[in-house]
């Protein structure tokens, strides 16, 4: 019986890469004792126990020689916390999220954004409206503050399910899964001098709806690309493009059946090409989700991969590159607990780099995108490690 409840776990991993803020009990280590990797070194360098942050959502990111993350369930609260760790695996909780409802905001998602060496970062509930909050930490203090309150009802967005990201000049741009002026959704921006929120875009079903990744800014600094989960056609969710002022959104792609479904994860801009993850559908009777590419006019349209359960299942997060080579991360399949991978940009070349087993003391379920650094790896996974709470681990190239 407990092999088939691990095995349910696993398969129930797939559906989605949104993170579910429910905590429940963690599933023992019983099965395999270790990933299996690929001519890499892996690495686990923190099993999270819940104690001082589980399951982490989101990605890594580094400053100053540290990795900053942020988890979604907490052994004191249950309600997530903000973290740093060494790359020779020293961990310090440096904040723990108080309640669901607390007006500090519970749930922390998407990654952290370093800016005038602050950090900001967004969690997808509480908040004076109850539909999340803008936050920055400090660092080096640990001082935190809300910034900005998203609101049930309002028209300025509510449970934002990614990250921010930055411009030159130095104004923030996000996304929020529902609320603005539809009910569906909203692009928006966040000037960090004097906290200035703006609502840019309101989704509606036609142009893509239920946004749930960070944005990607054109190399111009004027375009904001990004994904919708559902809406379209054929409800399988879109690539869109909007000026960084509201005007001029398009709709790039459509989604739906072999061309994937529920476009997850940030946009990776090379030159003129954009490259992206579904975390369904595909041209495999198992629509475990797909890889593609496009132009930022929307021609040129190609998938790059259909994940077949061998080499993965249900991608989650973004893509990064070095050289001609994209790396990413699947929640599922290979030898059942995901895969890390990777794959050529013209689409050539996939190889399986580490096989993630269900629930291995070494980490199990990779969730979010890798962070590259110095021929290394850095990634999380959301189940398995010795606590059965997730791992932060490394893989060196």
């Amino acid at each position: 019986m407990r092999k088939l409840a691990v095995l349910a776990f696993a398969l129930a991993s797939l559906a989605s890469c949104k993170k579910d803020t429910t905590t429940t009990a963690p599933i023992t280590p019983v099965t395999t004792p270790t990933v299996t990797p690929s001519g890499g070194t892996y690495t686990t360098m923190h099993n999270f126990n819940d104690t001082l942050g589980g399951n982490p959502t989101g990605d890594l990111v580094l400053y100053n020689g540290l990795l900053y993350g942020v988890t979604q369930s907490d052994g004191l609260n249950y309600f997530g916390n903000i973290f740093s760790i060494s790359t020779s695996g020293s961990y310090t909780n440096l904040y723990t999220f108080t309640g669901i409802n607390s007006p500090t905001g519970s749930g922390p998602v998407g990654d952290l954004l370093v800016y005038n060496n602050l950090l900001y970062g967004m969690a997808e509930q509480g908040g004076t409206g109850n539909g999340g909050v803008i936050f920055t930490i400090n660092p080096t203090t640990h001082a935190y503050t809300v910034v900005a309150n998203f609101g049930t009802g309002s028209n300025n967005g509510n449970y934002p399910e990614s990250g921010l990201i930055v411009s030159s000049t130095g104004i923030m741009y996000g996304t929020t899964e529902s609320g603005g002026t539809t009910g569906n959704g909203n692009v928006f921006s966040f000037n960090p001098a004097g906290n200035v929120y703006t609502d840019l875009h309101d989704f509606s079903l036609g142009g893509g709806i239920n946004p749930i990744s960070s944005l990607t800014l054109s190399a111009s600094g004027t375009v904001l690309y990004g994904t919708t989960t559902l809406g379209g056609p054929d409800n399988g969710g879109t690539v869109y493009a909007v000026n960084t002022d509201g005007t001029g959104f398009t709709t790039l792609v459509n989604f739906g059946g072999i061309k994937g479904e529920s476009a997850d994860g940030r946009l990776l801009l090379i030159g003129n090409t954009l490259y992206g993850m579904n975390n369904q559908g595909g041209n495999n009777a198992d629509s475990m989700g797909t890889i593609y590419s496009v132009n930022t006019d929307g021609s040129g349209f190609a998938t790059l991969l259909s994940f077949n359960l061998t080499n993965g299942a249900n991608p989650c997060g973004a893509l990064i590159v070095n050289g001609s080579t994209l790396y990413g991360l699947a929640t599922g399949g290979g030898t059942i607990g995901g895969t890390l991978f990777s794959i050529g940009t013209g689409g050539s070349g996939m190889d399986v780099l580490v096989n993630f087993g269900v629930n291995t003391i070494t980490g199990s379920f990779p969730h979010g995108s890798l962070l590259l650094d110095s021929g290394v790896l850095y990634g999380m996974t959301d189940g398995g490690g010795k606590y059965s709470y997730g791992t932060i681990f490394s893989y060196k190239l």
